[in-house]
């Protein structure tokens, strides 16, 4: 067992990395449950700083930002183009709809879109977007039904100043929150992509040196045996980062864990996406050459995989282009299969469907990557 032995030293040598990697995930991790991870029994909505540049002043006008008041606080500004970036650019103000001249007749008649400035991906100004739509489609409804502007304003106020009252559905087990073990389970590709790549890539690197090579080829283990000590020092690395990283939650979490009837999915999800890292890291041992590279090449593929599959941000705020690059990579289906086992702990004939092709991608993309490596590796040894 020479060569696993070697494997595992050289493993050794890279446990500090290892347990660096770890800790960035476990803050990550923390942070994020508590951040989004609180009390969510309550309904609140949400209030902006915004302004309203009434060039009208007409009453359509003055509703509209009556309207808007009952939801968010009213910024005095100017209306100068330059003062109204700065406070954005300080974020005074959240967003800015400018009422036109002749308002009625170029919005309501017309149906001509209000002027708006919002600070750029922001979730809120589409909220806003929403509120200023209803009150104007609610006014252009009860004109047309042959109610006057000042009973269709004056109704509409009114009927914003009704509180509806939002409950939670309990479609997990947690009372409708996030479990805190899946924030974990959340940020496990970034760790497990990290971890093997850099440590498996040192590992390849080290085994090409040519004065190791010409060691194998006269040693008198068969060069069988030496591969198949080298596959499996592969898995006991692999289930060895496996282990721990499915130790942590159970060490945090504890009971909210185990008593999870999902509990068996999420171990699966991560384990199979284990064996994706595992491959990716032996197509990267296999292209990269240098050691000085491993690291620029490992951040680049986990940081990279992380941003666009859901890892780090949301999918539901990820663009539609985006989402749609993101379905190419073995990340984005082990997070749309997080994200089934996080909001559910029952599951439709669909829902079940979908878990079990996220599932299987996983695989066919494991073994996709494990044979691109093998044929690079294959051209590489006859060169």
């Amino acid at each position: 067992m020479t060569v696993y032995r070697g494997f595992l030293t050289i493993t050794k040598r890279n446990i500090h990395t290892m347990l660096l990697y770890l800790v960035i995930f476990l803050s990550m991790a923390i942070a994020a449950q508590k951040i989004t991870g609180g009390n969510t029994s309550g309904f609140e909505q949400i209030s902006l700083n915004i302004a309203v540049i009434d060039r009208d002043e007409g009453e359509l006008a003055k509703g509209l930002s009556d309207y808007l008041s009952q939801y968010h606080t009213l910024v005095d500004l100017p209306d100068d183009p330059s003062i109204i970036q700065d406070r954005m650019f300080y974020r005074d103000v959240y967003y800015v709809v400018t009422i036109p001249e002749d308002f009625e007749e170029r919005c309501l008649e017309g149906e001509e879109m209000l002027p708006i400035t919002k600070v750029p991906g922001s979730i809120s100004g589409f909220y806003v977007d929403q509120q200023i739509n209803t009150f104007m489609n609610d006014v252009r409804i009860m004109t047309k039904s042959g109610f006057s502007l000042t009973e269709s304003v004056s109704s509409v106020m009114e009927n914003c100043k009704d509180e509806a009252e939002v409950t939670l559905i309990d479609k997990n087990g947690f009372g409708g929150e996030q479990p805190p073990h899946a924030f974990m389970y959340q940020y496990m590709p970034y760790i497990l992509i990290s971890i093997l790549c850099y440590s498996m890539s040192y590992i390849m690197i080290a085994f090409r040196n040519p004065d190791v090579k010409r060691r194998m080829t006269c040693s008198a283990v068969p060069a069988r045996s030496q591969n198949l000590q080298i596959v499996l020092g592969y898995a006991t690395v692999g289930l060895g980062v496996y282990g721990v990283c499915t130790l942590m939650p159970l060490l945090m979490y504890g009971k909210s864990f185990i008593n999870d009837p999902n509990m068996p999915y999420y171990l699966l999800n991560s384990f199979l996406m284990t064996i994706v890292s595992l491959s990716l890291s032996f197509l990267i041992g296999t292209l990269v050459s240098k050691e000085e590279v491993v690291s620029a090449v490992v951040n680049v593929v986990s940081l990279g995989m992380s941003f666009l599959c859901g890892v780090f941000v949301e999918l539901e705020i990820l663009g539609k282009g985006v989402r749609t690059f993101a379905q190419f990579l073995p990340a984005y289906w082990y997070e749309v299969a997080n994200g089934l086992l996080s909001n559910n702990n029952t599951f439709s004939h669909g829902q079940q469907m979908s878990l079990y092709t996220c599932f299987g991608l996983q695989v066919l993309f494991a073994a996709a990557i494990l044979g691109v490596a093998m044929v690079v590796s294959r051209v590489r040894q006859t060169a």
